[in-house]
C-alpha cells in the first residue's frame, strides 16, 4: 500500500503512564510517565457514517495514527498523546506486507488518571 509519507505530519507521543499511587511508607507518589516513542503520524477519525455502517455505538469513535514502523514495543496498556490529549491504545497493526508503517487504533479520547 502506497503511503504519501508528507501526510506523517502530526507529532505525537507514545507513552507508559503508571498511575498515582502510595509507595512503601504510605505515602503519595506521583503518576509516572514514561514516553516510549515520539514519531510523526497520519491521523484520521472514524466518521459518523462509518460507525453507522459497523453498526457501532457513537460513544465508541475511535481515531487511527499511521506512522513509520518502529521495533520498540506498542501495546494497549500505553497511550497516544497527541495535542495536549491522551487516547488508550486499543490495537497495533502493522500496514501492509512491508512493515515500514502500522496504524494504531485509539479509543476516543480520555485524559489518563
Amino acid at each position: 500500500m502506497y503511503v504519501n509519507a508528507g501526510e506523517l505530519r502530526h507529532r505525537i507521543q507514545i507513552v507508559r503512564i503508571k498511575p498515582a499511587g502510595r509507595d512503601a511508607r504510605g505515602f503519595a507518589t506521583e503518576k509516572q510517565v514514561t514516553v516510549v516513542r515520539s514519531c510523526w503520524a497520519r491521523v484520521s477519525w472514524t466518521s459518523g457514517q462509518e460507525l453507522v455502517r459497523a453498526n457501532s455505538e457513537f460513544a465508541e469513535a475511535r481515531q487511527r495514527f499511521l506512522v513509520r514502523y518502529s521495533p520498540a514495543e506498542i501495546s494497549t496498556d500505553m497511550y497516544v498523546r497527541y495535542n495536549n490529549d491522551d487516547y488508550g491504545i486499543v490495537y497495533v497493526n502493522p500496514y501492509g506486507d512491508t512493515h515500514e508503517y502500522m496504524e494504531i487504533w485509539t479509543k476516543t479520547s480520555k485524559r489518563a488518571e
